[in-house]
């Protein structure tokens, strides 16, 4: 892990002194989770947006493609694949 030197703004600070007193926890965690979960919500937004696809969402969280399918989902990203292209995967596999 690396360590990094940031200026954070007051409304931040006082977001990471809530979590950490939420979740009994230092802020140095709080900050850790906070960064983890909006990272997440980043990801998931992209994939919503069809700027990545699964594939790269699971690569960029760094966890299996059925794990982020549940937490795409439960940032309310289900799939982002369009109907067209759904039909023109089912042609290429019907060809022969």
């Amino acid at each position: 892990m690396s360590v990094r030197s940031i200026r954070i703004s007051e409304d931040i600070e006082a977001a990471i002194r809530y979590v950490a007193e939420r979740d009994h926890a230092e802020q140095a965690q709080s900050l850790r989770k906070l960064a983890r979960m909006g990272f997440e919500a980043y990801v998931a937004r992209e994939y919503r947006a069809g700027e990545v696809s699964l594939r790269q969402a699971a690569d960029l969280l760094g966890v299996t493609l059925w794990d982020a399918l549940d937490r795409l989902a439960a940032l309310g990203a289900t799939g982002n694949a369009s109907a067209e292209s759904v039909l023109v995967g089912l042609d290429i596999l019907e060809a022969p």
